[in-house]
């Protein structure tokens, strides 16, 4: 049975998602949650959480879904073991090395892949099942057909969205909110720049980056077939109502229950000018944005036809009732509905084609309504996890009372976990016996309980005395002990680690990144140590296979780099890896879970780029690998440490347009208004921009396989910071080249090549190249997290 998974952001929330039929919940705790702004569970929380959802054979997985420093691998291995004892069914995660530490010290407890582990392949899922992953969660870029594929391939379980907030990067990979304001999706705490207004080449002004959110409502059955584990509605950050609201609906369409009704009411709850399929069916292109407005839309209501000061009266398309929110289209203007008039009669409510009068100020004949909030609907939401007649649980009852033994009560769910209690045998009785009446209607009394006795069995001999007060104490400590025994704790157990130290005293060799022939030979010439050559082959670079080819059989120190994210022509870039490791090169850096495990494989010495989000030592010992680019979002102090921490070769990022996010949407062609099936290639070999409301300039430049790549408008330049960068002792530093021309990267080399060249001396002033550098990035330069980091 394919399991419905609900978020769960606090514990009203967890109500609403159980007690509507999820079978699974997911929730974020104090620590480590990736979801920091959710009301989120303290300790005490968890376990009562579990204990309520346990009662309901509902499981409980546990977001851990941050990148950890080395500093906090302990605390959150010992955060993990009280979850395991806590009964918690599966811990979620995000950090590949906090991965290696749960499987060494807690090999018990069920580990899911976050989709912030960016796992978009049958190879990375494979490769995660062997490190001791039970389930993955794909990335939400994905059509059915890869997932099919994935799915049928894959001895892991396999959970996908379904519905609710799409992010426009591929998750876990986007350093957008980090590196402009500080604030790390990765660590929990995203602003969702996504969700701001831009202009596109200073021409098109709307929300490019806002998608709509995902429903699969009406296809849901095409997704089950395929043999995926879970379904994941997304929402931590929603209202209880609405989790009450989309999992009921969920739940009605995998019985076959589903109405036209509920899927009105999932729109109403809240959506952005619709849903879309993202990538199921196929790229939606602009059909898949919300240019227009980035938050709830509600559902269209009517037009306004008449203003009579601060009235008006709307054309209604819909049902409107008092305690309703009404909301200007456009002009970020509502109002609730206190009072409603129809043909100048005051109603409690009106239908669709009649002329409602209704308070609203700002609104101007012709505006478009829509009805923000529906109060019938949210009245009903409530009412399903906090009225009277909420869900309980049958349970089955066993009382046993003989005057010649203890009083029992056994009582028993239907996956026969039992809860018992004892007291001491019933007396004579002075006067009236206990009937078996009494009894029960006690036993029935079952509270605040999830129980209901479905039936009891009564084994009494007729002439006893019991109180009350027995009866109640054997309900109450029966129900109990069943739900101590639901929970399953395990006990806690405490966790210690050793870190070892490795004394480096070394200054670093300069490693280039690029996509660009002559990038490669102008770094070769201003003498660079080694490139990593290839990338995310972009439209701004030569796509010649023979050239590319070329260069690694003319140059021994240029090696193949490949991209974090691949999820077209696989199979031709494994067909190239293999025909470059016959020319006899042997190393390779890959920012792809899937592809790093071929290409270890097949005998490369893998170096691992920053889709692997390296931010501790242990991540780096978690694969045989040869070392790694460090985190973007480390600082001096942080960077130092974990070098300290590993044998591995470490390499930190110098200078470079940081990468921002890769979407798989064309922002362009969409933006420019093109769909799924024809688009003009208007984004061909240019780079495009978006302007944030500060006036900064996001360059846009997309892929042959139409992946749109968002790059910081700054450039990172450690420059005069040569004393920092060489004191952390890193194996390399690494230079990031995008667009620059043959002279701009060879000065650039020049200059970080002099700089550790003085710095060996002890000699940290500026030499020409170095300030030339300077003078030419004049008022465009970041130091990016070197000297803040993020929280």
């Amino acid at each position: 049975m394919v399991e419905l998974l609900a978020p769960a952001g606090d514990f009203e929330s967890l109500k609403a998602a159980v007690l509507n039929g999820a079978d699974a919940v997911y929730i974020g705790g104090k620590e480590f949650s990736a979801r920091q702004f959710a009301g989120n569970f303290d300790r005490d929380e968890i376990i009562e959480a579990v204990r309520f959802c346990h009662a309901y054979n509902c499981k409980v997985y546990v977001t851990v879904n941050t990148l950890l420093r080395n500093d906090e691998l302990l605390s959150a291995l010992n955060y993990a073991s009280f979850l395991y004892g806590a009964g918690v069914d599966a811990i979620i995660i995000q950090d590949i090395g906090f991965l290696k530490l749960l499987r060494e010290n807690l090999p018990e407890f069920e580990v899911h892949a976050s989709t912030q582990m960016t796992a978009h392949s049958l190879d990375a899922v494979n490769l995660l099942y062997d490190m001791g992953v039970k389930r993955v969660v794909l990335s939400r870029e994905l059509s059915l057909e890869e997932i099919k594929h994935i799915t049928k391939n894959t001895k892991a379980e396999i959970e996908v969205f379904v519905h609710g907030a799409l992010c426009i990067s591929f998750s876990g990979q986007c350093l957008f909110s980090s590196l402009i304001g500080g604030r790390s999706g990765n660590r929990g705490r995203c602003a969702q720049p996504c969700r701001m207004e831009y202009i596109l080449d200073d021409k098109h002004r709307a929300y490019h980056l806002s998608p709509k959110d995902l429903s699969t409502l009406t296809f849901i059955n095409e997704i089950v077939s395929m043999g995926v584990a879970s379904l994941k509605i997304e929402g931590r950050m929603k209202r209880p109502e609405y989790v009450a609201v989309v999992v009921d609906a969920y739940k009605k369409a995998l019985e076959g229950r589903l109405t036209s009704r509920d899927v009105e009411n999932v729109t109403q709850i809240f959506n952005r000018g619709g849903f879309t399929s993202a990538f199921l069916k196929g790229r939606e292109g602009s059909d898949m944005m919300s240019y227009e407005r980035p938050k709830n839309w509600g559902t269209y209501l009517g037009k306004v036809v008449k203003v009579s000061g601060k009235f008006v009266d709307i054309l209604l398309d819909n049902e409107l009732s008092v305690g309703d929110g009404i909301e200007i289209f456009g002009k970020e203007k509502g109002a609730p509905v206190t009072s409603i008039k129809v043909l100048g009669e005051n109603v409690e409510s009106a239908q669709k084609g009649d002329i409602a009068q209704v308070f609203l100020e700002g609104a101007q004949k012709g505006d478009v309504i829509y009805k923000s909030l529906d109060a019938k609907l949210i009245s009903s939401a409530l009412e399903s996890f906090k009225g009277k007649d909420i869900k309980k649980i049958p349970i089955y009852g066993k009382f046993i009372a003989h005057l010649s033994s203890d009083t029992k009560l056994l009582v028993e769910n239907k996956q026969g976990v039992i809860g018992e209690a004892v007291c001491e045998p019933p007396q004579v009785p002075l006067k009236t016996p206990t009937s078996r009446g009494k009894i029960e209607e006690y036993l029935n009394k079952t509270g605040d309980s999830p129980f209901y006795f479905e039936n009891i069995d009564i084994d009494m001999d007729e002439n006893i005395a019991l109180s009350a007060s027995k009866i109640n104490f054997l309900r109450r400590e029966a129900i109990k002990n069943l739900l101590d025994n639901l929970q399953n704790s395990k006990g806690t157990k405490n966790i210690s680690i050793v870190l070892k130290s490795f004394d480096k005293k070394i200054f670093p060799k300069i490693a280039v990144k690029t996509g660009r022939a002559d990038i490669v030979k102008a770094s070769l010439d201003a003498g660079c140590d080694v490139v990593f050559f290839g990338g995310d082959n972009l439209r701004i670079n030569s796509n010649d296979y023979d050239e590319t080819l070329n260069i690694f059989k003319e140059n021994d120190k240029v090696y193949p780099l490949y991209p974090e994210i691949i999820v077209e022509n696989l199979d031709k870039i494994k067909e190239n890896a293999l025909k470059i490791k016959s020319f006899g090169v042997n190393k390779a850096l890959c920012g792809n879970m899937g592809l790093y495990s071929f290409l270890s494989r097949n005998g490369f010495d893998v170096y691992l780029d920053r889709g692997f989000n390296i931010f501790n030592s242990s991540a780096l010992d978690a694969f045989e690998n040869a070392g790694g680019i460090l985190s973007l979002e480390l600082n001096l102090k942080q960077l130092k440490y974990l070098i300290e921490k590993t044998e591995k070769s470490t390499l930190v990022t110098v200078y470079g347009r940081s990468k921002l996010m890769v979407s798989r949407q064309c922002i362009i062609g969409s933006s420019m208004g093109h769909g799924k099936y024809k688009c003009p290639n208007i984004c061909k070999n240019s780079i495009h921009y978006i302007k944030d409301r500060k006036g900064e300039k996001f360059p846009v430049i997309t892929d042959y396989n139409c992946k749109s790549h968002i790059y910081n408008s700054k450039i990172l330049c450690m420059i005069e910071n040569m004393r920092d960068i060489c004191r952390m002792n890193s194996d390399y530093i690494v230079l990031d080249f995008l667009d620059e021309s043959y002279s701009d990267a060879y000065l650039t080399v020049s200059a970080f090549k002099e700089g550790i060249i003085k710095a060996e001396k002890n000699d940290f002033s500026l030499s020409p190249d170095m300030e030339s550098l300077l003078y030419k990035l004049k008022g465009n330069i970041t130091k990016g997290h070197f000297y803040r980091g993020v929280e």
